[in-house]
């Protein structure tokens, strides 16, 4: 095709191959390898499952390297798009010029040790939600590590790291920060950094940045603290969900106020609110807008919490953050940098085939590509690559796109949370139900400790279904009715009363201990019941 005003030719293909003789569907196969996050051997086992002819890994790995570099280009453009429409939003915004920031690692860290060879960074606009700006790093090249004499053969090289894995997060930030001020967009508030990344952007980029507290860390954070509390005091009233219902009004007080006044007293409100004092409750508390039918429903067994030095203790934890209320309002979240990097390690998942480091530049921009367009990026492949889309994708894009449209709104309904929390709370009860009935069966070195090894073995069996009452004559039988006291639900749990009843007599016995040595409630059970039955009759 000629233009007719610079004469410039541009060569477009019209049939199945294009280039130096390549097929389409190879190229199309390529994109497909990169953007599902798969690899060669999946690829051929589809294939070789449908009955059809494998590809040769060579052909593959020449034309993912083909829609490697087409992805980045597509990745670069929607990058650019976004960071325009993040700069036309800041005019209305109170919040102007700021981004989040999360980086993630290729290989699990130890919690001692991290050495990953390959990281990655996001930074996302807070008016948009879309990346604006993203890099990675690279420790290794395949290529350069296999030429050991000689000169190194002209190629790709995609190393561009030689320290530890964990100076990269600092790095990628800065990186991102100038080359967002190159293009006319400087950074002034940022949320989600580490101390020592916030730092040193102080350092290198700009003294006067100023940091935005994240939402997820500061409510991580406040758990923390409230198991701390638990393990140091050993408080057996803060239990996992009367900390959950904290942790749960903390939210809610973060996310519902406007103003410094209002979050202070209500952030001072909450440790009386669960010990029953609503005195400085606001319109929050269902006790105030209806005080005869409300219960503390999501504390545990439905009671308020008691003891001065909990609620003492709750309330010190209340009001150091209450002192930060003011930062607690401009509150920011990285939720959309998590979900960023949850799509890359579905692009490219954490196993232990590292050397395969190109592709984690290809496949950190297809990440990209669908974190801001969605799927449609690959027909913007395909047309930076001069492949014809073909009308099943363009069908595909089209039901993918209205799917993703309704679970988005259908996730942010208030029925869809609600049932959600239902669910939620339905399965932690049944979890914790079973794991009392069970006992031991999850804990380090469980078989070289005595205790906990023998009762591993040991689960209080399940209830049996009661027999079926009969008719009898006057005289001959009695109904004898007993029930057992125990100091708790756990197999090990003494048996300190036991009492039954029968016709108009009855038994009742307070018992300290009642075998020697450890026995499961079993054993206890089947000789109460002899001793019950021996008691009456005589």
């Amino acid at each position: 095709m000629k233009c007719a005003q610079c004469l410039n030719v541009t060569l477009v293909p019209t049939g199945k191959r294009h280039g130096q003789n390549v097929w389409d569907m190879n190229s199309k196969l390529g994109t497909a390898i990169l953007f599902c996050g798969i690899g060669e051997t999946v690829v051929n086992t589809l294939l070789c499952a449908l009955d059809l002819p494998s590809v040769s890994p060579t052909t593959l790995k020449k034309r993912e390297r083909e829609a490697g570099i087409a992805l980045e280009a597509v990745a670069d453009d929607t990058c650019q798009d976004a960071l325009r429409e993040e700069k036309d939003r800041c005019e209305n915004s109170d919040r102007a010029e700021a981004v989040s920031f999360e980086a993630g690692w290729q290989t699990r860290g130890s919690g001692r040790n991290y050495a990953s060879l390959t990281g990655h960074g996001s930074m996302i606009g807070f008016n948009t939600g879309k990346i604006v700006a993203y890099s990675y790093r690279c420790k290794t090249c395949r290529f350069c590590q296999s030429t050991k004499d000689g000169p190194v053969k002209e190629h790709d090289c995609r190393k561009n790291w030689d320290k530890s894995s964990k100076a990269m997060e600092s790095d990628m930030a800065i990186e991102m920060l100038q080359d967002l001020k190159q293009k006319g967009f400087h950074v002034k508030n940022d949320y989600g950094y580490d101390s020592t990344t916030f730092s040193r952007a102080k350092a290198v980029f700009d003294e006067n940045i100023e940091k935005v507290c994240d939402f997820n860390h500061t409510k991580k954070n406040f758990t923390n603290r409230l198991f701390e509390l638990r393990k140091e005091k050993k408080y057996s009233a803060l239990g996992p969900k009367a900390i959950k219902h904290l942790t749960k009004c903390f939210a809610y007080a973060v996310k519902g106020n406007n103003d410094r006044e209002s979050l202070e007293s209500n952030l001072c409100a909450i440790p009386l609110h669960v010990s029953g004092d609503h005195s400085k409750c606001g319109n929050w508390c269902g006790f105030v807008q209806q005080p005869s039918s409300y219960k503390p429903r999501n504390l545990p067994y439905g009671k308020y919490l008691t003891g001065e030095d909990l609620i003492k203790d709750l309330q010190h934890i209340f009001d150091a953050f209450s002192k930060n209320a003011e930062e607690l309002l401009n509150i920011g979240s990285t939720q959309g940098n998590e979900s960023f990097n949850n799509i890359v390690f579905s692009k490219k998942p954490k196993e232990p085939l590292l050397w395969r480091l190109r592709v984690h530049a290809f496949r950190v921009a297809a990440a990209v590509a669908q974190k801001n367009i969605g799927n449609d990026a690959i027909s913007k492949v395909y047309d930076h690559s001069l492949l014809s889309p073909g009308k099943n994708i363009e069908l595909f894009l089209t039901r993918t796109s209205k799917k993703r449209q309704y679970k988005k709104n259908r996730k942010a309904s208030t029925a869809h949370k609600k049932r959600r929390y239902e669910l939620k709370s339905s399965m932690a009860k049944q979890e914790s139900t079973a794991e009392v009935k069970e006992g031991t069966t999850y804990q380090p070195a469980v078989d070289l400790n005595p205790t906990t090894s023998s009762e591993a073995t040991q689960e209080i069996p399940d209830a049996t279904v009661p027999p079926t009452l009969k008719t009898v004559e006057n005289g001959k039988n009695a109904f004898l009715y007993f029930d057992l006291e125990t100091t708790g639900l756990g197999t090990s749990c003494d048996i300190t009363q036991l009492a039954c009843v029968t016709e108009e007599e009855n038994f009742n016995r307070g018992i300290r201990k009642l075998n020697k040595g450890k026995t499961s409630n079993k054993c206890k059970y089947d000789s109460i019941v002899l001793e019950i039955a021996y008691s009456v009759k005589t």
